[in-house]
């Protein structure tokens, strides 16, 4: 079997935590990235329908004006079609996207009791910086102690929390924890999985 590569991210979430306890439970939530609220997207749509009646009002008059040659106004039709296209594909995407995450947060609630933990470590990570030089998300690769290897992606809960620095962002041979919903209960194909890892910036007291 092949080692997975940081894209096969699907329905795997990685939280990051100031340091593991011992906890006999699964997080309560999944900590998905907040999606556009109703407002945000009866925004959007707004924006798409203006984009779409201003480019229809642009084609008419690039078509109807006879002063230039039918290829420049394929040239420029293409252009303009593209400006409500990609709104319109941006909206539908946000709500593809929320249903997908709701459905995952809905199986999450249902089925957490029965998730149990294993323990792994870090094989691989990948980091996207913003343009500040904070990490705006990091995916991980990790290898569980029974030598199976599975990827998860981390990003922000809110846009609005504090900035995550590179050194927070634990490095290869860290420890994991993975939570893992029984297979006799939820499809394993379909079900959440949950990697914790610990800040590795945060100091843990040691016992005397």
């Amino acid at each position: 079997m092949l080692k997975p590569t940081a894209d096969d991210t699907t329905r795997r979430v990685v939280h990051l935590i100031e340091r593991f306890d011992a906890a006999d439970r699964a997080p309560e939530s999944l900590l998905l990235p907040k999606r556009m609220r109703t407002r945000g997207r009866v925004l959007s749509a707004l924006a798409g329908l203006v984009a779409t009646v201003g480019a229809a009002a642009a084609l008419v008059l690039l078509w109807t004006d006879g002063t230039s040659e039918w290829w420049f106004n394929l040239i420029f039709t293409v252009m303009i079609c593209g400006i409500p296209v990609a709104v319109w594909a941006m909206l539908v995407g946000s709500i593809q996207e929320a249903g997908v995450e709701r459905t995952m947060q809905e199986a999450w609630q249902e089925h957490r009791d029965h998730a149990r933990a294993e323990h792994g470590s870090v094989a691989d990570r990948r980091i996207a910086l913003s343009d500040d030089g904070s990490v705006c998300s990091f995916d991980l690769v990790v290898t569980l102690g029974t030598g199976e290897a599975l990827a998860g992606s981390w990003r922000p809960h809110t846009s609005s929390g504090r900035p995550l620095l590179q050194t927070q962002v634990p490095g290869i041979g860290a420890a994991v924890r993975v939570w893992l919903i029984a297979d006799a209960v939820v499809d394993p194909g379909a079900s959440p999985v949950v990697i914790e890892v610990a800040d590795p910036t945060v100091v843990v007291p040691q016992r005397v």
